[in-house]
């Protein structure tokens, strides 16, 4: 069986557009759809996505290669937002065309802890330690990067001398300080963060070059400014306290999930009914960084180290062998930029990106982990009081 946890699709920006202008010395685009939801192309690249899992499980011998019977045992978990919610069904819609199963949720805008538990680390403690991820960039390069995103925002090229006609509100750096200094949400990485997936998903839905980034923002500045959203991340949600604290929840539901398939008979907690060959959580970047933390999971896709694009799933696959093993192998898939841009249809012979992920502390036999390793390994990583048992199955 299969376990899937991905990221919602391509979204408008969660700030409203007042928020944003107030950075900028132009308007921002208008989108089409209320801020953070998930857009009509987004919807369809989703779609695209699940059409190539349909593909790609059942050439495993998982699903059919075509039908609805398989439909039946499949669970599909989402978070309470739009953007998830119509994601997962998009995703549904693409394994099983005509017969999608059922998008399970709790009540829409309400907070679901399986994605969002409540418990929080200081701030002292979210940047006192990091994993140092390969995709950190020294502190001078940090701020090379950092002064090209306000030449953008200022309405001029990135590398070139600005004297911009009109400056706004809220500069990105306030005040000459440290780049990481300033509270979580508005520090100038935090803000150059937000701003970098802002305009990936400008480029991602298609907008005419002349709108993203106000034409300051080609693909290479693009790959560019993502280093600043993935530093962010390994600064703030890849740190071992704010990882433990927020994936510990959906860690261990992952792991009773894959147990119930093992035993073969109910596990508590376990999402799904037994029997499920796929189950889908549709989350958040977040969600997929900070379980990756919590196991020491690292990735270099499309050229980008631990990115995690609209789209972008973290499989967790159990098999068994001849001789009634059981292993769990994790994979890391996403949609590289152009084929986000072009919608390029994913096939076996065009497929998005993936990487065979490592677990740290696995003796790893045909590429996978024994299921008594992993469940150790999970059991050590997962804090005990961040998790809720039940499951509103």
């Amino acid at each position: 069986m299969v376990i899937i946890l991905g990221r919602h699709g391509v979204r408008s920006p969660t700030w409203a557009q007042a928020r944003l202008d107030r950075y900028s010395a132009q308007p921002w685009p208008a989108w089409s759809v209320p801020p953070g939801n998930l857009t009509s192309r987004g919807y369809e690249l989703v779609k695209q996505f699940g059409s190539f899992d349909r593909a790609s499980l059942a050439e495993t011998g998982l699903l059919a290669t075509q039908g609805c019977e398989d439909a039946t045992k499949t669970y599909i978990w989402a978070d309470t937002d739009q953007r998830t919610i119509a994601s997962g069904k998009a995703l549904a819609e693409g394994v099983f065309p005509g017969c999608p199963p059922q998008v399970h949720s709790l009540a829409e805008r309400t907070n679901d802890p399986l994605f969002h538990p409540a418990a929080k680390p200081a701030d002292s403690d979210a940047s006192s330690k990091t994993t140092k991820g390969a995709g950190q960039q020294t502190p001078t390069q940090q701020h090379e990067l950092l002064d090209e995103m306000q030449h953008v925002l200022l309405g001029c090229d990135p590398k070139l001398a600005c004297s911009p006609a009109r400056k706004p509100a809220l500069p990105l750096f306030p005040v000459a300080s440290d780049a990481a200094q300033g509270a979580p949400g508005d520090s100038p990485l935090a803000l150059a963060s937000s701003f970098a997936e802002d305009f990936l998903l400008e480029y991602a839905d298609g907008m005419p070059m002349n709108e993203v980034g106000w034409g300051k923002v080609d693909e290479p500045q693009l790959r560019s400014f993502l280093i600043l959203h993935s530093d962010y991340f390994d600064r703030v949600y890849r740190t071992p306290a704010f990882a433990r604290l927020q994936a510990s929840n959906m860690l261990f539901h992952i792991e009773r999930t894959l147990e119930q398939a093992v035993e073969r008979k109910p596990v508590d907690a376990a999402i799904g009914p037994t029997g499920s060959k796929l189950v889908i959580l549709a989350g958040h970047d977040t969600n997929i960084a900070e379980v990756a933390a919590l196991l020491g999971l690292h990735w270099t896709l499309d050229g980008r180290t631990d990115d995690t694009p609209p789209g972008m799933q973290l499989l967790f696959e159990l098999w068994q062998d001849e001789h009634g093993n059981n292993s769990v192998r994790i994979s890391a898939e996403m949609q590289t930029i152009k084929q986000l841009r072009e919608m390029r249809p994913l096939t076996p012979t065009a497929p998005p990106a993936s990487e065979a992920l490592m677990l740290p502390g696995c003796a790893v036999s045909r590429g996978a982990c024994s299921w008594p390793d992993f469940q150790r390994i999970a059991d050590l990583a997962v804090e005990k009081d961040a998790v809720i048992a039940t499951r509103p199955n």
